[in-house]
């Protein structure tokens, strides 16, 4: 008898874990590991994040686009803006920071916002310097086929998660952690991408 209510318990137990794992995989996209399974859960990382490699997006997107078998020419990406503003007009706004890495040679650039107005100045630049028409779309509308990769710079929400295709490579900047591997004396990056990490070259 107790054998059968240790084994009620435990299915109960493993019911409650899959449904726990089915939430944090929706809103982080990986289910948590090994170590998070046995009750040895990571700290959650207070609001606002940072990514310590925003300054380096150039030289790692290079190197993602290689792993799969793309240039910077074909580099078709979505931005979707910040979720969460600077608090101070002295701090750094992390989205116009991507933007300066990335800027140079795009042949491509959507970017989903709820504050069209603050692009405009970037948006008229990228015309006159390269003759780019930046586009802009509203939060929560499919995503087209022309684009095939996601830059994700919120930190909570969950915006571009349902639409993103099997062709795109969904990089969150935030809602994932990014952290150095330590691989043949070289300190090198670990990047998320959809449910996947890639290594990438670092110091």
């Amino acid at each position: 008898m107790n054998r059968d209510k240790e084994l009620m318990h435990e299915k109960h137990k493993n019911r409650l874990w899959d449904f726990l794992c089915g939430i944090w995989k929706r809103f982080w996209g990986v289910r948590p590991s090994d170590e998070e399974e046995s009750g040895e859960w990571e700290e959650e990382e207070p609001y606002p994040r940072e990514n310590p490699y925003l300054h380096r997006m150039r030289d790692i997107l290079e190197q993602v686009l290689e792993r799969y078998g793309m240039t910077y020419r074909d580099f078709c990406p979505l931005l979707v803006d910040t979720d969460m503003l600077p608090e101070s007009l002295l701090d750094e706004d992390q989205v116009e920071t991507m933007l300066e890495q990335i800027s140079q040679d795009l042949n491509f650039l959507r970017i989903v916002t709820d504050r069209p107005a603050y692009f405009a100045d970037y948006i008229q630049r990228m015309y006159e310097d390269s003759g780019l028409v930046v586009q802009v779309c509203s939060r929560g509308q499919e995503i087209s086929e022309d684009v095939n990769v996601i830059l994700d710079m919120e930190q909570k929400g969950d915006c571009p998660l349902k639409y993103v295709k099997e062709h795109m490579l969904y990089i969150p900047v935030y809602k994932r952690r990014w952290s150095s591997v330590e691989n043949a004396g070289n300190l090198d990056i670990s990047i998320p991408i959809g449910y996947n990490t890639v290594i990438v070259k670092g110091v």
